[in-house]
C-alpha cells in the first residue's frame, strides 16, 4: 500500500472538514510518552500530509521533561540525563522519518515546543489560554484530566500523585493548549488542522461547537489521522 493511502483522516466537527478540505497547514506533534507515531507511522503521515497541504509541522514537546523526571524521584543530574535521552529518541524518530518519506519531505518543518517560548504570538495565544483557565471550568476539568490519565500510568496502583508531579503535568498540557487554539497565528498560516490520531481530551471539548468558554480560533482544525499498519 502506498504510505499516502495508508492514512485515514477524521475531521473533528464541520468546521475541521472545511480546513481540512482548504489544506492549507498541517501539524502534528510528537512527544517522548507517545509511541503511536513511530518512525514508520510519522513518515506514513508526513508523506500523507505534504500530499495534501501546503506547509506541514512536527512539533516535539522538549518542555519540562526533566522536572518531570524530577518530580517522579529522580536526582537532579539523573533527571537532566532522562531528558536528554528521551529528546535524543524522539528527534531520532522524526529525522528518520522524514528520511523515509523522501522528497515530500522537504516542505516539513520539525521543531522543538521551547522555539515558540519567546514569540509573541505563541506567548499572546497561551495568555488567552491561561486566563480562560482561571474562569473556564469545563476547560480546566479536562486539561486536569488530562495530567491525571498521564500521572496515571506512571504511578504505581493506588498511589496518589503529589501536589508538585501534578503542577508538572499541568504545565506540560497548558504550554501545548496554544496549538489547539490559535495554530494558524502561531505558525503564520492561513488555516491549520492539528492532527493526531486519536481524539484527545481537549479535542473534544474545544472541537464541540462550545457556545461559551474558550473557543479555537475560526481557521482552526482538528483531525483524527490514522495509519494503517
Amino acid at each position: 500500500m502506498d504510505a499516502v493511502d495508508a492514512v485515514d483522516a477524521v475531521p473533528l466537527g464541520a468546521r475541521s472538514d472545511v480546513i481540512l478540505q482548504q489544506g492549507d497547514h498541517a501539524l502534528f506533534g510528537v512527544s517522548t510518552g507517545n509511541s503511536y507515531f513511530s518512525r514508520r507511522r510519522l513518515a506514513h503521515a508526513i508523506s500523507w500530509a505534504a500530499a495534501h497541504f501546503d506547509v506541514v509541522d512536527v512539533i516535539y514537546a522538549d518542555l519540562y521533561l526533566d522536572a518531570m523526571c524530577e518530580a517522579f524521584g529522580y536526582e537532579l543530574a539523573d533527571a537532566r540525563r532522562s531528558a536528554a535521552k528521551q529528546l535524543r529518541g524522539v528527534r531520532r524518530r522524526i529525522q528518520g522519518a522524514l528520511e523515509d518519506a523522501g522528497k515530500p519531505a522537504d516542505r516539513v518543518r520539525a521543531r522543538p515546543l521551547s522555539d515558540f517560548l519567546e514569540e509573541p504570538a505563541y506567548q499572546e495565544v497561551r495568555a488567552r489560554a491561561l486566563t480562560a483557565l482561571l474562569t473556564d471550568t469545563e476547560l480546566r476539568a479536562v486539561r486536569d484530566e488530562m495530567a491525571y490519565q498521564f500521572l496515571a500510568k506512571r504511578l504505581d496502583p493506588g498511589a496518589f500523585p503529589t501536589t508538585r508531579q501534578v503542577q508538572v503535568v499541568q504545565s506540560y498540557v497548558d504550554a501545548e493548549l496554544p496549538f489547539f487554539v490559535d495554530s494558524p497565528s502561531i505558525l503564520g498560516v492561513a488555516s491549520s488542522v492539528h492532527c493526531y490520531h486519536t481524539v484527545m481530551a481537549l479535542g473534544r471539548l474545544l472541537f464541540s461547537d462550545r457556545v461559551v468558554g474558550l473557543r479555537p480560533a475560526d481557521n482552526q482544525g482538528y483531525a483524527i489521522v490514522a495509519c494503517q499498519d
